[in-house]
């Protein structure tokens, strides 16, 4: 009867582009302690991970205008982190392809969102920063590991598209490509459309040649996290305001659009180390995840919860819930490592260790 109900629910998903919520945990590891704070910290809305390091990279989203944030090292062995001291001269000159750029974003003001990570052939990786600071763009670092820690240096940006209002998340392909979310776009975004479930937001994709490009059928109620499909081929977005996860082809033979139905609402997105999705959001209502951030108070004692996406059937699963607290609450993002989910917070002043087997 279990497996007939599994084979049922399969071919829903895949037939009539219908997938159900959380089922029966398949593959979500399995939690073995209690979870830790790592403090000294600021609204580490997002995290990645540095390959085959211990390094683990945090974004600061900053005040409740979103500014004046910062970017931050987190040392998962050690089990510390710290606020990075970036070089943001505004002398510096972009190289290309980003050489569009005006210059720097203003080291007082800048605040880093989402995150992306893409690998150089020299051993240096390009780390992509969603930037509200003095302006809407997505600046870009070179990353060079060491033996101790890592270094961090501009090279770039890419302003955000003009009909773009929030942007939220950034995907970089391993062609040269990124793909961005947007949760207001083309003069939408209202808390009372959110409310109302209406499409707000829009997916645009660039590359050096061509700039950017509106994603056709990329509005959704909140376009929040993203993340790229095995291939690169389609990325799966979170709408926030609906509760779910939607899966949009980049290119033809791509397959369909399809969506997954959660039961929080869904903010960041991250692969983990064993190659499903790890999806985090909130547990509470629109208006009072709102209110949070704007209020721009770190002790916002909501309750929250992750569940994992495998990309090749669309099938969701449970991974973590935590109920918030005044340290650690409104969690926005869940990194699995091999042994350990590290979760970040738009408003917190720590993160939290969890350890999971």
């Amino acid at each position: 009867m279990h497996e007939h109900l599994h084979q049922l629910l399969d071919w829903l998903c895949l037939t009539l582009l219908w997938c159900p919520g959380p089922a029966v945990p398949d593959r979500s590891p399995e939690v073995v302690g209690q979870p830790e704070l790592v403090c000294g910290v600021e609204n580490v809305e997002d995290l990645v991970a540095l390959p085959d390091s211990a390094w683990i990279i945090g974004s600061g989203l900053g005040d409740a205008m979103f500014q004046s944030g910062a970017l931050h090292l987190i040392d998962s062995a050690a089990a510390t982190a710290e606020k990075l001291e970036l070089d943001l001269r505004p002398d510096l000159i972009p190289a290309p392809p980003y050489d569009a750029c005006p210059s720097p974003p203003d080291a007082a003001l800048f605040s880093a969102h989402g995150l992306s990570l893409r690998a150089n052939d020299d051993g240096t990786y390009e780390l992509f920063v969603v930037n509200h600071g003095g302006r809407e763009s997505v600046e870009v670092f070179r990353v060079t590991p060491s033996a101790a820690a890592p270094s961090f240096e501009w090279t770039g940006c890419i302003i955000a598209p003009p009909t773009a209002h929030s942007i939220n998340a950034v995907a970089a392909r391993s062609g040269g490509q990124l793909v961005l979310s947007a949760t207001a776009a083309n003069g939408q975004g209202s808390l009372e459309q959110l409310i109302a479930g209406e499409n707000t937001g829009a997916v645009y994709t660039w590359d050096a040649a061509t700039g950017w490009s509106e994603l056709a059928d990329g509005a959704l109620p909140g376009n929040n996290g993203i993340e790229l499909s095995d291939d690169e081929t389609g990325v799966f977005v979170a709408a926030w305001a609906n509760a779910s996860v939607t899966y949009l082809p980049l290119v033809a033979g791509a397959g369909r659009r399809r969506t997954m139905e959660l039961d929080f609402y869904p903010d960041n997105i991250r692969r983990t180390d064993d190659g499903m999705l790890a999806v985090t959001g909130q547990v509470a209502t629109l208006e009072e995840v709102s209110a949070c951030v704007a209020a721009d108070d770190p002790q916002c004692a909501i309750d929250y919860r992750a569940a994992l996406i495998d990309p090749a059937t669309f099938r969701v699963t449970k991974l973590y819930e935590g109920k918030g607290t005044e340290q650690f609450g409104l969690a926005t993002v869940t990194l699995k490592t091999e042994d350990t989910l590290w979760l970040g917070s738009a408003r917190a002043e720590c993160i939290a260790k969890v350890p999971v087997e």
